[in-house]
């Protein structure tokens, strides 16, 4: 379909393709031969009339009559077709995209649309950053200069702090950055839509509960998006709850507050005709990306989430630890004070039967109840959740304090496999609580042995709760000082490997030097090379694990430093559990 230069174009003849034309008139019960008589359906008196009510109800005709390719500002605004359902949907979509795939365009498409046949409407455009929101500004402003049709209905643009654009027929957009917490887009309340492009790029929850806030009912919300591999962003939550993959027993931890009922579109390159995607384009970009199993070629070329940069431990490889462990149980305690109650969530996971085979692990709630603070005791509902399993079991802990998470693992170790079985999260405990918590899972897995190895990450936190265990006299008999091992990340020793035996560099033949938090990551590292480590589909821990990242400093490797209580739990148990402390030097024990 050509663009429309003259509304009254309309009236001298057909200009909606024939097979557009042909099936409203089936649907509308209508021939050729009453239009050829001057004859239309109701309310209709002219073809003028008919046809502009075919254009607006169906985007993409209305895109090519009054919009412009912004290549020339001549020619007509064309999609790539897997753009179309896109365009048509009448709810709330979700974009997960490869580069240069149109998702500009089809916003811009989708926007003016809404705002010319959308009288007394309101809408919202929000990105993470100006350049973002400034290339949707500037394709709003050359469309209408392009359109003879429309350019005369924009009566109102202003500029600072924020773009605000209103049309003559009362139709009002705000299009603004969210800022780093989301505060930037109070004060505005629309009623037709709510845009957020490059969405991957905000990382911060809070710009989302005040996005979701920004819409009216009967709003629509569309988001858009090139993967980046963070697992812990908004856009990877949602697009992970749109495929099924994230379920209602988690979905109130995860994606709080947002509409339940997205549409997912994936649009990678390899959609794309030729000349935008040809053989000789892909070995391109695979040199460029430095192969297809790059998380650059994965992210940008085929629109999938890959791994972050310098991901710890990549999904590929991480997804093959991923076993049916029927015997773990998570349980997480949150004190809110200012309720005066304890919040108690606890559950295990199972198999549900998927067209007549078991598919993958879900959670499944055991306990989600609220408890007065003056009748809780940790120390007892933590040996009613868990049940012990014969075996060599090592508890590993990364402690916290008020909203810092305390993370506690139980591992059972089974010839070289190191399986999850337990895991506690506590938030705003105290010490003493904590103190209680470990030595209640040393009461379950141990059952009174005291052969369970314990390792603590001996922070602020840990040597607080560690004093305790080892120093009150209702721990005594626990023999903690001889158990339980500190491990200070920072701390810097000779390099060992799973034997115990020193790594020499080949250069100096000097012992190597790592961090305990270096040394603990390629000790889990190898084992999941191995595949001698097993966990759990719990979604957490397939959510941190791959987004775990590191880069190289002067002299150590750094580690993300978000997220990261579940890894360094792990850390320190597998410290715990392959050098026990018996013959190391002092920076390994805690008293």
């Amino acid at each position: 379909m050509q663009p429309l230069d003259h509304i009254a174009d309309l009236g001298k003849q057909i200009i909606v393709p024939h097979e557009i034309f042909d099936s409203t008139l089936q649907f509308l019960d209508w021939t050729w031969h009453q239009i050829a008589r001057g004859e239309f359906p109701p309310p209709f008196s002219s073809l003028e009339e008919f046809q502009m009510a075919i254009i607006c109800s169906d985007r993409v005709l209305w895109s090519a009559a009054f919009l412009r390719s912004p290549e020339d500002g001549k020619s007509p605004y064309t999609f790539w077709e897997y753009q179309e359902a896109s365009l048509r949907d009448q709810g709330n979509t979700l974009h997960q995209c490869g580069f240069e795939t149109g998702k500009t365009r089809e916003i811009l498409a989708y926007m003016l649309f809404e705002i010319f046949t959308n009288p007394n409407g309101s809408g919202l455009m929000t990105a993470p950053q100006s350049v973002h929101t400034l290339e949707i500004v500037d394709g709003i402003t050359d469309q209408l200069s392009n359109s003879p049709s429309l350019k005369k209905c924009l009566i109102e643009h202003r500029k600072q702090p924020h773009h605000f654009l209103k049309f003559s027929n009362r139709f009002e957009l705000d299009i603004r950055t969210c800022g780093h917490d989301g505060t930037q887009l109070r004060g505005v309340h629309a009623k037709t839509f709510c845009i957020f492009d490059e969405t991957p790029k905000a990382k911060n929850d809070k710009i989302f509960t005040e996005f979701w806030g920004r819409g009216e009912p009967g709003a629509v919300f569309k988001l858009y998006g090139m993967p980046d591999g963070d697992r812990s962003c908004m856009h990877f939550k949602l697009c992970a709850r749109a495929e099924g993959k994230i379920k209602a027993s988690t979905e109130t931890e995860v994606v709080k507050g947002s509409p339940t009922d997205f549409t997912l579109y994936k649009w990678a390159k390899t959609l794309q005709p030729a000349p935008y995607w040809t053989p000789d384009r892909r070995r391109f970009y695979i040199e460029q990306y430095h192969g297809e199993d790059s998380s650059g070629y994965r992210q940008a070329v085929l629109g999938e989430w890959g791994d972050p940069e310098n991901s710890v431990f990549p999904w590929k490889k991480f997804e093959q630890l991923l076993k049916d462990i029927r015997e773990y149980r998570c349980l997480k305690i949150f004190v809110d004070d200012s309720a005066n109650e304890i919040s108690l969530y606890g559950y295990e996971l199972r198999a549900p039967m998927v067209d007549g085979q078991l598919g993958k692990p879900e959670p499944v709630t055991l306990e989600d109840r609220r408890v007065p603070k003056g009748d809780f005791d940790i120390s007892r509902e933590i040996k009613a959740f868990f049940s012990g399993i014969p075996g060599l079991t090592f508890l590993g802990g990364d402690l916290g304090f008020s909203q810092d998470p305390t993370e506690l693992f139980v591992k059972v170790v089974i010839g070289k496999v190191h399986r999850l079985i337990a895991r506690v999260q506590l938030k705003g405990v105290s010490y003493d609580q904590q103190a209680d918590a470990i030595d209640a899972l040393d009461d379950v897995f141990d059952s009174g042995k005291n052969t369970m190895g314990l390792g603590l990450d001996f922070g602020n936190a840990g040597s607080a709760v560690v004093h305790i265990l080892q120093g009150q006299e209702q721990y005594a008999a626990k023999r903690y000082e001889d158990r339980l091992t500190g491990f200070q990340f920072g701390s810097t020793y000779d390099a060992v490997n799973e034997d115990g035996e020193v790594i020499i560099d080949k250069h100096t033949q000097k012992p190597v030097k790592l961090t305990a938090k270096e040394l603990s990551t390629d000790f889990l590292t190898a084992k999941m090379q191995r595949q001698e480590l097993e966990y759990p589909y719990d979604p957490d821990i397939m959510l941190m694990y791959p987004n775990h990242t590191s880069r190289q400093g002067q002299r150590h490797r750094i580690f993300k430093d978000l997220d990261d209580h579940v890894i360094d739990a792990d850390r320190v148990l597998t410290l715990r559990c392959l050098l026990p402390g018996h013959e190391e030097e002092d920076l390994f024990a805690c008293g």
